[in-house]
C-alpha cells in the first residue's frame, strides 16, 4: 500500500526510479509491489517475535536485508535517486517501515497516523508540493 501511495504522491517529483523498465512503468511498479513487497510483508509478519529485544533484532535484520539489496541495485544502476533522496533516506525509511508494518498488524489507526506524519514531514523536507495547497493557491 505504501508504494501505491508513493507512486501517487510523488508522481510529479519522484525520489527514486528503476530505469531498467522491464515492462511499462506502471507494470514494473505493480510487479515490484506484488512480487517483492507483498511477499516480504507476509514473511516478515508471519515470523514476527513477541519479545522486545527479539523484535529489535528481527527489524534490524530486515532493515539490513533491504538496505543491502538497495546498495546492490544502486551499484548495478538499476535504481536512481532524485530530488534529494539518497541511501541514508532509504535507511531511515526502512528503519521506520518495518516497525510500522508490525504496528499496523496490531494497531492500524496508530500506524496510519504515524505513516501520515512521516509522509508530510518527508514531503516538507524534500520540497514536494502538497496537492491541497496547490488547489488553494489556484483558487486565489
Amino acid at each position: 500500500m505504501a508504494d501505491l501511495i508513493y507512486v501517487t504522491v510523488f508522481n510529479d517529483k519522484p525520489l527514486w526510479d528503476f530505469p531498467t523498465n522491464f515492462l511499462a512503468n506502471s507494470l514494473d511498479e505493480l510487479l515490484l509491489i506484488f512480487g517483492c513487497f507483498f511477499p516480504t510483508t507476509l514473511v516478515f509478519l508471519s515470523h514476527y517475535p513477541k519479545k522486545l529485544f527479539s523484535q529489535i533484532a528481527y527489524n534490524s535484520m530486515w532493515i539490513g536485508i533491504y538496505i543491502s539489496l538497495e546498495l546492490v541495485n544502486l551499484m548495478l544502476g538499476t535504481v536512481k535517486y532524485y530530488n534529494g533522496w539518497n541511501i541514508w533516506w532509504s535507511l531511515l525509511h526502512n528503519t521506520i517501515q518495518f516497525p510500522l508494518i508490525a504496528l499496523h498488524h496490531r494497531n492500524p489507526i496508530l500506524a496510519w497516523t504515524i505513516a501520515l506524519i512521516y509522509l508530510v514531514v518527508t514531503m516538507k523536507i524534500l520540497n514536494v508540493p502538497f496537492i491541497v495547497s496547490q488547489c488553494i493557491v489556484a483558487r486565489m
